[in-house]
């Protein structure tokens, strides 16, 4: 029998009356014992000897540490009062500026802004001056012990004893779920990581448990074919757990009358709790709105509580459920149930720790069984709360109020206190900065793991201190548990910097434009969530009387060591005063020999001074949201030229300002997504497989230093440009901004700068040359107006088309993903050539997405598809992939391409269902802006629809109802086919324009004229060779001369497509001239589309058989595949000497100086703009071209670290050096 039995059964005979009022304790303690083993025996013991260290010393009133402050304060500092009136006197009155909107006008504030945010008086903040300056120079301080939340690891229901019926529930919200991470592992489960459901609630007295059913089978099984939340059931296996397990078991086990009242399936239960959805929805809720579902609780009485969990065991270890690999699995299997009570420390609470247990045993312990208890797997928090001591308990009668809050620096030593108690088990500490100021923390530290053991797992045997905290109580006052103390904490709210264009222009954006759906979010809701947190604080502002505010220490212990050590009299305040009431008086005065680890301030002073410090915020926020309003409202805002970029700057000002206005109002640690605030600098393990051995260097606005030098936040005047309010260029040209759990993706800084670089920036530069080509107009220098008026619509073209091949590829990843999942794939093998394709698309120099991409999306997506389907030849693509389309409508003279692509997207003569996709609100943006040339140039369809269809070469099928259009013939190829591969497509062939006769130079005759048949015939040739020869591992197999034959075809036959060309007796060479360079430049009169439409077989005869072709051009003569071509065959070895001489004849002859051909594989208007010379940019033109959030490669050489280069420089590091001062421009626009 172990030591500590004998030693518990003396003290039980001599204390029983005094420790324990009643037989719980003891039956407790019995079971205890009866559950040990060898190892939890001198678990026990030692254990013990940690625990009485941590109630010597970490819930001690006086501090051990060595100084009072580590900080030099001289003698002329601010107390917090001080500090108060001195931010006042630039600041709006604090109840006009949390008051509704409208109530002052916070452009008045505006030129204060410098001085209440950015010039710090000479006098630091000071706690001690505050604390010194007390009328007391001693302070009552009383103590009240209390346990605050109770973790039990049960082995049945049959733990609750009598009369205590149990409360079955159906269908609990997810909300409900444990999601937190715990150190304690009851029945060695991870807690938030393990699928688990609410079973139901019981009652002990006056504390309510909820019963949670684990599954500890579903930590490391298959996947099942359903999607819930991470720790959660899905709703299809809550049917399975309802209708196979605790229905039938309910009903074989609990007795009449009781059972009939409970539902007799999953559907009535559900049927039951969405019951609200039988009447219609007004206009206070939707009948869709999942929250108003009902949770159905009916009770079951604790006399048949032992048959029923029997029943739901053996229940949940038969039944099977199918996983998305078709096996069956015991899903539900050796399920385990855990007891949990929250938030009692104002009902279990006493002056002292044995009053204390005394009452959590006669109203928990007394409704427990222990016997059906894993007692190994029953934790408890015991916290003690220290407040300044009153002799009313009125608030109204007390003439002063006081606020004990943590010292910072004492809770360092209080942490090394406690790692020194329980040295073989480390603890993580963290430590949290409270209402951004440096003197006032708070703590809170957990065991770590060590050597893959938690210390928190019943089975651990070493002693350790699972959980500590130290928290300020004042918390509640400016916010709410039940919102995780995060007043303006919603990473929404600083969306209200941005117009609503512009919300729904980033909510698009984030769902990568592939749906033309309705953001959810709207300016007037995330308006009344402001308003609602400005009243929250408005509403402290005014209180009539405040309140006295402790601080408290709070430790998880295991029970059956808590319960061993107060069998042994531990707690017996005679002979333990340390746990016993206290009432000690506290010296204020700096030259007091012991101090407490907290300080004690006016509750007045330090409200004032929270207060004081969101108005800081506030004010400007008011004044950013307001702007964005008034933008959206006003029609001429919308034509200027910075309207946009002005909203991009306010929203990253107000972004801050916001994470800033949350972090004052509570205690939060230094997060890492919180680095771009708190640091200058700080760098990252680079995951990127081309650059495994190196770093990324991410920059931050340094604000910690700050709070260290002077006691409280100060923004540095260099990181806001003081004429506009906003954060300068010169800071957010260089600051990444980590995206935060609490922030929406929508508001991102990825998500943010790709609609700055995608829609901003292009609207910025088409408002300058618009503007410049209105000046010329107005001036007479109309070849100028006019060519700045081409390039603004040329670029507007650019970014159109490239906006629809982005949407284009998604769709086609969206349909494809589809076909993965009918093929019964776990994991979907995402297309390469869509991936290459949107990198190359994304680009300044932006690859166009044509017929040939199509093709090779397909010619990739057969070759997976076919090798898991029946398909016979997985090489052979069939013919009617891809489904082009001919035309019967557009027949000639109107069958050109570009016309026909402006009538199919934009404009229809009536509105499609997909009418709010991204690219048609680009058009949309962009024609708006045109506007202000109105009448001085032609209207911006005209331009449009002559451009577009160069750019945008491929097109889906459409009509009103459907955006992407499908065949599905009934007896076709494409009948049961997946739709991906029923999708229709629209493309264009080429068609050469006519040759001017008199190029014919002196020495040779004219040039060769190539027919439309003729340029197709070529064409189809190319296209034939194409696969093999871009693939020149399936030519090493070859003969010399297959290979020679084979290489010298394609490479003619792509230089008989690029242009008219000459043969010369003397030279086996061609001479050849690239289409568009002279003929087009001597061509006269009405335009001239030389892409067609594919008219149908039937109509290509007569006058049509030379000149009209029925299938689209797949591989176009661009200079991007003839040099591709050229590489291409270029490796292949072995060839003759005609072709080899042929390769240099191309670079040379066809290489056009790098430029592309007019028949365009790219888009480079928007790299003209922004990427030619990066030392001329601007910090404008920088800022706008970024892409990705700025971070900077950092190599690692023979372990140190050098700059080597910017880690992405194709994303806008630079730019375009324009005829203009570039400073100019920026403080114009700025």
């Amino acid at each position: 029998m172990p030591l500590i039995i004998p030693l518990v059964s003396d003290r039980l005979a001599s204390h029983r009356s005094f420790i324990f009022s009643g037989a719980s304790s003891l039956t407790f303690l019995q079971a205890i014992f009866a559950q040990e083993t060898d190892g939890s025996r001198a678990f026990l013991d030692a254990q013990q000897k940690v625990d009485d260290g941590v109630f010597r010393t970490f819930f001690d009133v006086n501090c051990r540490c060595s100084s009072e402050t580590p900080y030099d304060e001289p003698e002329n500092s601010h107390t917090l009062r001080e500090r108060v009136q001195y931010l006042q006197r630039y600041l709006p009155p604090i109840s006009t500026t949390f008051g509704p909107r409208g109530s002052y006008d916070p452009s008045a504030s505006f030129p204060q802004w410098q001085s209440f945010l950015s010039d710090p008086p000479a006098e630091p903040l000071s706690f001690t001056k505050t604390q010194n300056n007390l009328p007391e120079s001693v302070i009552s301080v009383e103590r009240r012990w209390d346990i605050d939340s109770v973790w039990f690891g049960a082995k049945s229901l049959q733990a609750i004893r009598p009369p205590n019926d149990f409360r079955l529930s159906f269908l609990p919200p997810f909300g409900r779920n444990i999601s937190t991470d715990q150190v304690i592992q009851p029945h060695g489960l991870n807690l938030a990581n393990t699928r688990h459901i609410l079973l139901g609630a019981f009652n002990a007295c006056s504390v309510r448990f909820e019963v949670f059913l684990y599954f500890p089978g579903t930590v490391r099984s298959p996947r099942s074919k359903t999607r819930s939340s991470k720790n959660g059931l899905s709703l299809e296996r809550q049917k399975d757990l309802y209708d196979r397990i605790i229905i039938p078991a309910a009903y074989e086990t609990i007795s009449d009358p009781v059972r009939q009242e409970i539902p007799r399936s999953y559907d009535i239960a559900y049927a039951k709790s969405r019951a609200f959805q039988e009447k219609p929805g007004t206009g206070r809720w939707l009948p869709d709105d999942e929250s108003r579902a009902f949770q159905l609780r009916y009770t079951l009485p604790a006399q048949d509580l032992p048959l029923f969990w029997k029943s739901v065991v053996e229940k949940a270890n038969a039944v099977e459920v199918a996983t998305q690999r078709g096996e069956n699995i015991t899903y539900f299997r050796n399920p385990q149930l855990l007891f949990q009570a929250h938030d009692l420390k104002n009902t279990i609470a006493k002056s002292n720790l044995n009053d204390t247990l005394t009452l959590f045993q006669d109203i928990v312990l007394a409704a427990l069984d222990p016997d059906h208890l894993d007692l190994h797997s029953c934790w408890l928090d015991v916290g003690a709360r220290d407040y300044v001591s009153t002799s009313s308990p009125s608030t109204f009668a007390r003439s002063e109020s006081y606020t004990l809050l943590w010292k910072s620096h004492c809770l360092a030593g209080l942490e090394q206190q406690l790692s020194s108690l329980a040295t073989e088990s480390p603890i993580a500490s963290s430590h949290f900065s409270s209402f951004l100021l440096r003197d006032v923390g708070t703590y809170v530290s957990k065991a770590k793991s060590l050597r893959g053991v938690n210390p928190g797992h019943p089975d651990a045997h070493q002693p350790c201190i699972i959980r500590a905290k130290a928290y300020n109580c004042n918390k509640e006052t400016f916010s709410v548990m039940h919102r995780d103390y995060r007043l303006f904490g919603s990473g929404f709210l600083p969306l209200l910097a941005f117009d609503e264009a512009m919300i729904r222009d980033l909510a698009v954006n984030n769902q990568n434009h592939q749906r033309a759906s309705v953001p959810q979010l709207n300016r007037p809701a995330l308006m009344k969530a402001w308003e609602a947190n400005k009243r929250h604080l408005h509403a402290i502002s005014d209180a009539i009387a405040l309140n006295s505010h402790g601080v408290r220490r709070e430790v998880t212990f295991r029970l059956d060591v808590i319960l061993s050590m107060w069998a042994n009299s531990y707690f017996d305040p005679a002979q333990e005063p340390h746990t016993g009431p206290l009432t000690q008086m506290i010296q204020l005065t700096a030259q007091a020999a012991n101090h407490a680890p907290f300080w004690v301030v006016p509750t007045a002073d330090m409200n004032a001074l929270i207060l004081t410090q969101a108005a800081r915020f506030v004010a400007p926020l008011d004044y950013c949201f307001d702007a964005a309003s008034a933008a959206g409202a006003s029609s001429e805002a919308a034509q200027s030229t910075d309207s946009s970029v002005r909203r991009i700057f306010s929203f990253y000002t107000a972004q801050l300002l916001s994470r800033l206005l949350a972090l004052c109002l509570t205690s939060e640690q230094q997060l890492k997504y919180d680095n771009w605030i708190w640091l200058t600098c700080w760098k990252i393990r680079n995951n990127s497989s081309s650059h495994r051995k190196s770093m990324l260097e991410r920059k931050g606005l340094g604000l910690g230093k700050v709070i260290t030098a002077s006691g409280m936040l100060w923004i540095p005047q260099s990181h806001i440009d003081w004429r506009s309010g906003y954060l300068s260029l010169e800071t957010l040209v260089e600051l990444y901004i980590p995206r935060s759990p609490i922030q929406a993706r929508v508001s991102s800084q990825a998500n943010v700068q790709s609609l700055t670089a995608s829609k901003v920036s292009i609207e910025y530069y088409l408002h300058v040359w618009l503007r410049d080509s209105r000046t010329a107009f107005e001036h007479g220098q109309r070849e100028k107006a006019e060519k700045l008026a081409h390039r603004a619509a040329n670029l507007a073209a650019q970014e159109i088309a490239r906006a629809y091949h982005q949407h284009l590829l998604l769709k086609l990843e969206a349909y494809w993903s589809r076909v993965a999942d009918m093929r019964g794939n776990r994991r979907r093998q995402p297309l390469r050539r869509i991936q290459q394709g949107l990198e190359e698309s994304s680009n300044h120099l932006g690859r166009i997405v044509d017929a040939q991409t199509i093709w090779e999306v397909y010619l990739e997506a057969w070759a997976v598809f076919a090798q898991v389907g029946p398909i016979v030849d997985v090489y052979q693509m069939p013919r009617g992939v891809p489904c082009w389309l001919t035309t019967r409508k557009y027949v000639p003279p109107n069958d050109g391409w570009s016309n026909f692509v402006f009538q199919h997207l934009f404009n229809r003569p009536s509105r499609p269902r997909w009418h709010e996709l991204h690219f048609l609100q680009l058009y949309r943006s962009f024609k708006k802006i045109w506007i202000s040339i109105d009448g001085l140039n032609n209207p911006f369809d005209d331009k449009f629809r002559r451009l577009i269809g160069n750019y945008i070469l491929v097109t889906f099928n459409n009509s009103l109802t459907k955006e992407v259009g499908t065949n599905h013939t009934p007896g076709s190829w494409y009948d049961g086919k997946p739709p991906f591969f029923q999708i229709q497509f629209w493309a264009p062939y080429f068609s050469p324009p006519p040759i001017d006769p008199q190029l014919g130079m002196q020495i040779i005759p004219g040039p060769i004229v190539a027919t439309a048949r003729d340029f197709h015939q070529r064409a189809s040739a190319c296209f034939q060779l194409w696969p093999r020869i871009m693939s020149p591992q399936r030519l090493h197999e070859s003969s010399h001369t297959e290979k020679t034959n084979f290489c010298k075809k394609a490479l003619q036959n792509i230089i008989a497509l690029v242009g008219p060309h000459w043969s010369c007796e003397t030279d086996d060479l061609p001479n050849t001239l690239l289409w568009g360079i002279s003929c087009q430049s001597h061509r006269q009169g009405p335009y001239e589309d030389h892409f067609r439409l594919p008219l149908p077989a039937s109509y290509v005869k007569g006058d049509y058989r030379e000149t009209k072709i029925c299938r689209p051009t797949i591989i176009l003569p661009t200079r991007n595949n003839v040099i591709a071509l050229a590489e291409a065959v270029e490796s292949v070895s072995g060839l003759g000497v005609g072709v080899l001489k042929l390769l240099p004849w191309i670079r040379e002859a066809l290489g056009n100086g790098g430029q592309q051909y007019t028949i365009l594989s790219h888009l480079d208007e928007k790299q003209k703009v922004v990427e030619p010379n990066a030392h001329s940019a601007s910090l404008l033109r920088r800022f706008l071209s970024q892409k990705n959030p700025p971070q900077r490669l950092i190599s690692e050489d023979n372990g140190r670290e050098n700059n080597s280069e910017d880690i992405e420089p194709e994303d806008g590091l630079s730019s375009i050096d324009w005829s203009d001062d570039d400073s100019d421009l920026a403080l114009e626009v700025i």
